[in-house]
C-alpha cells in the first residue's frame, strides 16, 4: 500500500493541470454520413448543457488522483 503525500497532489496538479470547457457545440451526423458542428444554440437548450459541464468540470476537479501503487 503506497503512503499518501500531499506534495504528490501538488506535482500531479501541475503535471495533469485541471482542465476547464471553454466552448462546446452540438455535432450531428445526418442520415446521408456527414457530420454538422451546430454552434449557434438558443439560450434555453444552451443554459442546462452549461449547467451540466459545469457540473462536469467540478466533478473533474473532485476526482482522485491515483497515486503509485493504488
Amino acid at each position: 500500500m503506497a503512503i499518501y503525500d500531499p506534495v504528490d497532489d501538488a506535482r500531479l496538479e501541475t503535471d495533469q493541470p485541471k482542465r476547464r470547457v471553454v466552448s462546446w457545440a452540438i455535432q450531428v451526423e445526418w442520415d446521408n454520413g456527414e457530420l454538422e458542428d451546430l454552434f449557434d444554440v438558443p439560450d434555453d437548450v444552451a443554459g442546462p448543457i452549461d449547467m451540466w459541464l459545469s457540473d462536469v468540470e467540478q466533478e473533474q476537479k473532485t476526482l482522485p488522483y491515483q497515486h503509485c501503487g493504488e
